[in-house]
């Protein structure tokens, strides 16, 4: 595996314990202080992935957007030297794969250099020539930006530039590590994910980011929608009902529930919630304070994430290893069973589920790295 990566940082101090970091996680590191320094490193050595310090010249959201005119293939992490949710979202809409909040810690980077080296793809021939136009430029005016060609990485960024598709259409890598919530629309898929308390929408073919929408009040673990409005459960058990506008304004909330539903959806007549811990699965009128109808006992191993349309309840099982197909009627007998191969990772770990047009979609991460994968419904 090519492991070398770019650091670029000018605090010795914060060079030294990255450094030791990238040493421990067996990164072949360059450090390069500035990017006016960094194309010189680019003309000899084409990095897998670049960690970028956030706080110094030039900012965090010029190198990405100079990165995403002149090179859109390579993994960028932006190191934030604190916590700010909103700022990590507006830079991983900018093209960030991903960004690292203070303290920097071997734990925290891990899972952050294994997605980036996961995304690095064939390599493209490097000009030099422009490079060095590049860095001339740089010197004399001190723009802030990179000119050399990356390593096809982001997959969404290889389907609108140059039309290469990923390797599988149904599995799609997410630059964000958590997410909560699925929606299947007509031709997008809004994900909900609660570290960065946001709504990203992609889009249904090439799974780009069309839209990011910041949650800062509200962390949301479930998401369900209704043909006038969004559903957001937050984790303190409150569902807001948002109309599916611009901003997804809250036009109510529910009281907290007890407990706390991390999975929700709308069968057409009713409201279904979930919650994994108990596996209790409530189904709730149709209305602003959703009030629950009746309580059901989940009659599988282990409930992860559920879902529903207007025929079937769904769950994903990690006690079964499987796709579990309940009836409307009676939710505590099981219809069928599937088995999910993706279950061979011990690692996986399904959160959220939606079912759409005869297939089933399925959210989660694995390994520390967010992801998206579809299959036909089960006869």
């Amino acid at each position: 595996m090519h492991n070398t990566v770019q650091i670029i940082c000018a605090s010795e101090k914060d060079r030294t314990i990255l450094r030791g970091i990238f040493k421990n996680l067996g990164a072949d590191a360059v450090f390069s202080l500035d990017l006016n320094d960094a194309l010189a490193v680019f003309e000899k050595t084409r990095p897998a992935a670049v960690f970028a310090a956030d706080g110094e010249e030039p900012p965090a959201e010029i190198q990405l957007r100079e990165l995403k005119r002149v090179a859109p293939f390579i993994p960028v992490v932006p190191l934030l030297k604190r916590r700010d949710a909103e700022r990590a979202v507006g830079l991983m809409k900018a093209g960030a794969l991903d960004c690292a909040h203070a303290p920097w810690t071997e734990e925290e980077l891990r899972p952050l250099y294994r997605k980036a080296l996961s995304l690095s793809g064939t390599s493209l021939d490097l000009d030099t020539t422009a490079l060095r136009a590049r860095r001339r430029s740089l010197a004399l005016t001190l723009a802030a930006f990179f000119a050399f060609t990356g390593f096809a990485g982001g997959f969404y960024y290889a389907s609108v530039k140059l039309g290469v598709k990923p390797a599988s259409p149904d599995r799609f890598a997410l630059p964000y590590a958590h997410p909560t919530g699925l929606v299947v629309r007509k031709d997008s898929v809004l994900v909900s994910d609660w570290y960065s308390q946001a709504l990203y929408e992609h889009d249904m073919r090439t799974f780009m980011i069309r839209r990011v929408t910041s949650l800062p009040e509200t962390t949301p673990v479930a998401m369900a929608s209704s043909p006038d409005a969004l559903w957001l459960a937050g984790a303190g058990g409150v569902i807001e009902k948002r109309l599916p506008d611009a901003r997804y304004t809250v036009v109510s909330k529910t009281a907290a529930f007890s407990p706390a539903p991390d999975s929700a959806c709308f069968d057409g007549l009713y409201f279904w919630t979930a919650d994994s811990r108990t596996g209790a699965i409530v189904k709730r009128m149709a209305s602003d304070a959703l009030p629950a109808l009746k309580t059901f006992k989940y009659p599988g191993q282990k409930l992860s994430a559920l879902t529903c349309d207007k025929r079937f309840l769904w769950a994903a099982d990690p006690g079964l290893k499987a796709l579990v197909k309940m009836s409307l009627d009676d939710p505590e007998r099981i219809i069928s069973r599937t088995e999910l191969p993706e279950y061979a990772s011990k690692t996986l770990n399904l959160t959220a589920l939606a079912s759409a047009g005869g297939r089933i979609w399925f959210a989660g991460d694995d390994n520390g790295r967010g992801l998206v994968f579809r299959k036909n419904e089960p006869k």
